[in-house]
C-alpha cells in the first residue's frame, strides 16, 4: 500500500515544482514550455494516483474522491492555462492561479489521507494476536 502513498507525495511535490514554474513564468524569467511539460506530467501522475486509488484495496471512498476532483481540476487547469497564453487575459489568470493553489491544497490533503489508507492496511490478523499473546 505504501505506493499509494508515495504517487500522492510525488503528485503533491510537481504540483509544488509546477507552482514554482509558473512564479517564474509570470514574471518572465522563463518560457511557458516548462511550465507547460510539467504540467502535463503533473497530468499523468494525478491519473495515475487515481487508477491506483480506484485499484488499491482496502476500498478508501475518501482517496477515490479526492483523487477524481484532483484530476478534474487539473483539466480544469490546462484548459485555463491554455486560455491564458491564447489572450492574455488577466482574469482568467488569476482564475488559473486560484485554481492551481487549490490543486495544491488537495494534493496535500491527499498526503494525508493516503497515510489513513495505509494505515487500514495495517490490521493484525487473528494468527498474529494470539502468537503475540502467547509469547509474553
Amino acid at each position: 500500500m505504501k505506493t499509494g502513498v508515495l504517487l500522492f507525495r510525488l503528485t503533491a511535490a510537481a504540483i509544488f515544482l509546477q507552482l514554482v514554474l509558473g512564479g517564474l513564468l509570470t514574471y518572465d524569467f522563463i518560457s511557458p514550455t516548462p511550465h507547460i511539460i510539467v504540467g502535463f506530467a503533473v497530468f499523468a501522475l494525478a491519473i495515475a494516483t487515481m487508477i491506483f486509488a480506484f485499484v488499491g484495496k482496502p476500498v478508501f471512498r475518501p482517496v477515490r474522491i479526492l483523487s477524481i476532483g484532483l484530476v478534474t481540476l487539473i483539466i480544469i487547469q490546462i484548459i485555463l492555462g491554455f486560455a491564458t497564453l491564447a489572450n492574455g487575459s488577466s482574469v482568467i489568470a488569476w482564475i488559473h492561479f486560484v485554481n492551481a493553489l487549490a490543486i495544491y491544497g488537495m494534493s496535500v490533503v491527499g498526503i494525508f489521507l493516503a497515510i489513513q489508507w495505509n494505515r487500514m492496511t495495517v490490521v493484525p490478523t487473528v494468527q498474529s494476536a494470539k502468537t503475540s499473546v502467547g509469547q509474553s
